[in-house]
């Protein structure tokens, strides 16, 4: 989190009102939340599903990430009411423009496979 009063910041937010596509991708921008929004696509959506399914993430960057894109609006976290399920079990789903995203999402990964090195 940057201070509001730093350089940086401001700087940041000219670039975000002067390109919308910097501000695009400051949203999405982290190691992690790209994976953690195609992941949500797919249906994983309670946070031990996403952990399972991304293992090299730690449980405190993931709750991190998924903090930072509930703040940004492109997902919502919600209690979970299945039976035998602990009290304290939540799910995360897309809001409607997180789902907008999908389509760019689709894009840098078809733009990625097709521009990757082979290794």
């Amino acid at each position: 989190m940057r201070k509001t009063s730093s350089t940086n910041y401001s700087n940041s937010q000219e670039l975000h009102d002067y390109c919308e596509a910097a501000y695009t991708l400051s949203l999405i921008s982290g190691r992690w939340k790209l994976t953690i929004l195609v992941e949500l696509t797919k249906g994983n959506n309670r946070f031990s599903l996403l952990k399972q399914v991304i293992p090299a993430i730690t449980e405190r960057v993931l709750a991190l990430q998924l903090g930072q894109l509930e703040k940004d609006g492109l997902i919502i976290k919600s209690a979970f009411q299945g039976r035998n399920t602990p009290k304290n079990t939540y799910v995360y789903t897309l809001t409607e423009k997180g789902v907008e995203l999908q389509t760019v999402i689709n894009s840098l990964e078809t733009w990625g496979k097709k521009h990757q090195p082979v290794t």
